[in-house]
């Protein structure tokens, strides 16, 4: 009995496709639509909600004499302010400096550079942190009333960095998109492309 081996489907000689010939315009079979960018302008957006946030507790706590301790508690930094500097200025400096760079570099990411995404995730990713930090410090100093603010504040720095993380963010930038038009590298003669 003869043994008969078959080649498997969709294999054969350069530029043969097994559904026929590819319409002009169109990327090569197996690639899909580009990704949406939709996901770097929701980092975006997310970042610069955040800045926002922080810019506001920052003016709200800057006489230091805020009358809204929920406010000044979730000032980045206030944990470690009566080390530092024995009052709010130490916070209040680095929470707009958070403020400040998350607002300039989420502006920023709206032109889908892929670095920009990387400092957000860098900054998020140190804020977030600090907030869990915090968060336990204002627990264990008896100010677990004044918590709200700073739980709102740790929400949303997790979401943005979360976000600014995620592999379907990083193919909504241009770089990643740019590689996908260009298609990947074909595989040796006689085979179909590697996906």
């Amino acid at each position: 009995m003869p043994i008969v081996s078959y080649p498997p489907q969709g294999y054969g000689p350069q530029g043969h496709h097994p559904y026929g010939a590819q319409p002009p315009g169109y990327p090569p079979y197996g690639y899909g639509r580009p990704p949406s960018p939709a996901l770097g302008y929701v980092t975006a957006i997310l970042f610069i909600v955040c800045g926002a946030l922080a810019l506001m507790l920052a003016i709200t706590g800057w006489s230091g004499s805020s009358e809204n301790p929920d406010m000044t508690a979730a000032l980045v930094g206030i944990a470690f302010s009566e080390d530092i500097t024995g009052n709010v200025d130490f916070a209040i400096s680095a929470t707009m400096t958070v403020a400040c760079t998350s607002l300039t570099f989420g502006l920023a990411m709206f032109s889908r550079v892929e670095f920009i995404r990387w400092v957000l995730a860098v900054v998020g990713g140190i804020v977030t942190v600090y907030y869990i930090y915090g968060m336990i410090w204002l627990l264990t100093n008896d100010a677990g009333e004044y918590i709200a603010m700073a739980l709102v504040s740790w929400l949303l720095w997790l979401a943005a960095t979360v976000v600014a993380v995620l592999p379907q963010t990083g193919r909504a930038m241009r770089g990643k998109q740019r590689q996908f038009q260009q298609g990947y590298p074909q595989g040796p003669p006689g085979y179909p492309p590697r996906y």
